[in-house]
């Protein structure tokens, strides 16, 4: 029967073609995911406004329930289109860690 000898101790830092192929193997970065990243890791703070009349609120409510998003994921979307860049909910979402 053959025998297979395994060393478990191999220093391949030394080794110039191990070294060209774990640079060759490394993960590019991402500027979009480091970015998502750096949000989704972030402390979170408190987001409030002062009062506003409540037939604004009603229609924010209104059409949030109207578009299928929460109220984070409506002022986000307002955001957006103000030119705030700001990735997916989903990206930053700091419950997904």
């Amino acid at each position: 029967m053959a025998k297979v000898s395994v060393n478990l101790e191999d220093d391949f830092d030394g080794d110039e073609a191990a070294t060209k192929v774990r640079e060759l193997a490394a993960p590019l970065p991402s500027v979009s995911k480091a970015k998502s990243a750096a949000l989704k890791d972030a402390p979170r703070v408190q987001f409030s406004f002062t009062n506003v009349p409540k037939p604004i609120k009603d229609a924010f409510d209104q059409e949030a329930k109207k578009r299928g998003l929460s109220k984070k994921e409506l002022l986000y979307a307002c955001l957006r289109s103000g030119g705030i860049e700001i990735p997916d909910a989903e990206e930053i979402d700091g419950r997904r860690r």
